[in-house]
């Protein structure tokens, strides 16, 4: 188990739906309720569990945290944790990342608050009407469905598979090769 970076408290194991299907163990501070996630775990969390994992409390939300005042260390590799700064995310939204192994700290309600507003520009981006239609044409195509196990869900589909024609020439460009050089063979030492 690892310690929470703001309060030191023994954090504990949250399990969350992500939106292929799968399950996410995120680590939770039963103090303060803050939420470290390792690499690649924060983007695929299903919106809806955020919101029952860290509920809002809108009166602490009003007030952004000053995360300048005490300097967090990674609980996993003890580096210490910069504040993520990207001109897409609104000011509210405040994380921390680690540079060394990439995990990411969210203080109470910036979980909840950064999957509301993935949720809102994905809206935003694709309309209701097209989402729908996507998913009508993946129900479709089952071998775009994402697949577990060895291959993982980021399984790269599979390539197209090479034709027999190159292995008849191939074989046949071989067999010439050979002829032509027994023959240099037998000419050449007569």
């Amino acid at each position: 188990m690892a310690d929470c970076p703001l309060c030191d408290a023994e954090m504990r194991e949250v399990s969350v739906r992500a939106n292929p299907g799968t399950l996410i163990v995120l680590d939770q501070c039963g103090n303060c309720g803050g939420i470290w996630c390792d690499k690649w775990e924060l983007f695929p969390v299903d919106p809806e569990d955020a919101k029952r994992v860290d509920p809002l409390d809108e009166k602490l939300l009003r007030s952004p945290l000053d995360l300048g005042k005490k300097t967090l260390y990674c609980p996993r590799c003890k580096d210490r944790l910069q504040v993520f700064h990207d001109p897409l995310l609104p000011p509210e939204i405040q994380l921390q990342r680690c540079r060394r192994c990439e995990g990411i700290w969210l203080n109470k309600g910036q979980f909840g608050r950064f999957k509301g507003f993935q949720k809102k520009t994905r809206a935003e981006k694709l309309g209701q009407e097209e989402r729908v239609n996507r998913i009508v044409e993946a129900y479709r195509d089952p071998s775009s469905w994402v697949t577990i196990g060895t291959k993982g869900i980021f399984a790269y589909p599979s390539g197209e598979s090479e034709s027999d024609e190159w292995g008849s020439i191939t074989l046949s460009s071989s067999f010439r090769l050979i002829i032509q050089l027994l023959l240099r063979l037998v000419l050449g030492g007569l």
